[in-house]
């Protein structure tokens, strides 16, 4: 059997890690730790919700992702160092002392770190994705012994053009990073977010916008380093790695599932037809690993005008329409459905726009207010409206990504499969020619179940008689609803047209 590549590289290795308290960086974390024999990993923590830096690292391994990991090992913590810092701060918000120790010692930078929001006030979102990355590549030029540096990047950050080629788009920009930080370093934040429209043009958000001049400084900064980009489609639950369909909060089509599964959301502004730009975390963090590795070992690489750039996304054999996944999650989601759900699970999908609006008043923000009337006449709180209030500003902010379609290069991305070796393919699959979308869909509803709503598959028996129950409740209420409306067209009809 061939012996690991990856394995080899990552052998003593010392990884800086920014993001690593994140979905992402916790899968990576995991996979770095079970499979490699790293020295050290440096990871970039900031003090949150009253646990100091020293605490977040071992409160992540509580987590149920680690579970596989800690039968093998039973203090990973050790390899593990937080560094004290912040990416909304510059330089990283690092002490001198961590700067120098990461120089001394680092070879491989991980750059995961990312505000995602797509409301993001502007100069926040510069702080994070751009100055960081900036500040990031600056240290990196320091190192003495860096041999790999992966900046995480979105398949989305050039979105404004439909068919997304494996190189730059800095002619879409219209300013440098540099530019863009020199204004950042003149006015203030409210002055800079003012100028969101100028700035951010046609851009739909900030997130798309910042993470493209970032790719422009990794571009202008980064071609003295051994340095590529990643570009993951929508990053979703884990499909078989540690454990299938881990998930830890709600993201991107799982806060979509999870909402239709609890019989929350019912209706969705979408293109059914378009491609879905789904990839599994997982797949995400064996690419990053390969990527790395390809990065150190391809001498022809290092300088590189361009740093090469590889986009993970579903395949062109393999592509994965939302009518698809619509059809596999709602037929999945009947045979294992949540004890939780406060009504019968179905989601109405439209492409146009007035009916969605319509729909949404139907069956989110006329029930919101009954089901208020009622908690209010409990003596509860109401709660429905502001949910639905929170839900239909969402799906605004994601309207152009539900309205249009795209499709993506991936040459370089398959290129990378190819120079492994039969080992690391095992090891390191990103494959997604291959992928069985199918049976993910099951992977995820029963990772929903389990570290979503907390149900185990004990409970599936009790969901299955509440559903049948909600069925026949929904079932009466349309109908209802139904008579009542032709009943009234009927009796107008008859005040306009009055039989003789």
């Amino acid at each position: 059997m061939d012996s690991s590549n990856i394995q080899k590289f990552f052998k003593n290795k010392t990884i800086f890690l920014t993001g690593g308290t994140g979905f992402l960086g916790k899968v990576l974390i995991e996979k770095l730790l079970r499979t490699t024999q790293i020295q050290r990993i440096y990871v970039l923590v900031r003090p949150k919700a009253g646990k100091d830096i020293n605490e977040r690292i071992p409160h992540i391994f509580k987590d149920h992702l680690f579970e596989k990991l800690l039968k093998l090992h039973n203090d990973p913590v050790k390899y593990i160092k937080a560094i004290a810092g912040d990416c909304m701060l510059n330089n990283l918000g690092m002490t001198n002392i961590d700067r120098q120790e990461l120089i001394e010692n680092c070879d491989v930078i991980i750059h995961t770190a990312a505000t995602v929001r797509f409301n993001e006030p502007l100069s926040n979102a510069i702080s994070v994705n751009v100055q960081a990355t900036v500040d990031l590549l600056n240290l990196a030029k320091e190192m003495k012994k860096l041999k790999a540096f992966v900046h995480v990047s979105s398949a989305f950050a050039n979105c404004l053009d439909f068919h997304i080629e494996e190189t730059y788009y800095t002619d879409r920009l219209g300013i440098t990073a540099e530019e863009l930080l020199k204004i950042k370093g003149k006015v203030n934040d409210a002055a800079l977010d003012s100028m969101h429209s100028k700035l951010v043009n046609k851009f739909p958000n900030t997130y798309c916008y910042t993470k493209s001049v970032a790719e422009e400084a990794v571009l202008k900064l980064g071609n003295t380093l051994p340095i590529c980009i990643f570009r993951p489609g929508i990053i979703i639950p884990t499909s078989n790695e540690p454990v299938p369909g881990w998930i830890d909060n709600l993201y991107g089509p799982t806060s979509i599932i999870y909402g239709g599964a609890l019989g929350v959301l019912r209706v969705i502004y979408c293109r059914a037809s378009s491609n879905a730009g789904l990839v599994p975390v997982d797949y995400c963090v064996n690419m990053i690993m390969a990527g790395a590795w390809h990065t150190a070992t391809d001498i022809t690489q290092i300088p590189s005008l361009k740093p090469p750039i590889y986009n993970l996304v579903p395949d062109e054999s393999n592509t994965l329409k939302w009518t698809t996944y619509k059809s596999f999650v709602e037929g999945y989601g009947r045979k294992i459905p949540l004890a939780s759900m406060i009504w019968y699970p179905f989601l109405l999908c439209t492409e146009t726009y007035w009916i969605y609006k319509f729909l949404c008043f139907v069956y989110h923000t006329v029930p919101g207010y009954i089901i208020d009337t009622i908690l209010l006449s409990m003596g509860r709180k109401r709660r429905m409206t502001r949910t639905y209030q929170k839900i239909h500003k969402t799906s605004s902010y994601l309207r152009y990504f539900t309205e249009n379609s795209w499709t993506f290069d991936t040459s370089n991305t398959k290129y990378l499969w190819s120079l492994m070796n039969s080992q690391d393919q095992r090891l390191y699959n990103f494959d997604m020619v291959s992928f069985d979308w199918s049976q993910y869909a099951v992977n995820s509803l029963v990772g929903m179940r389990k570290y979503l709503a907390k149900e185990e598959p004990d409970t599936i028996p009790k969901a299955k008689k509440l559903m049948r129950r909600l069925y026949i409740l929904n079932f009466v209420v349309h109908s209802f609803v139904c008579a009542t409306f032709f009943w009234l067209l009927w009796t107008i009809f008859n005040s306009v047209f009055p039989s003789t």
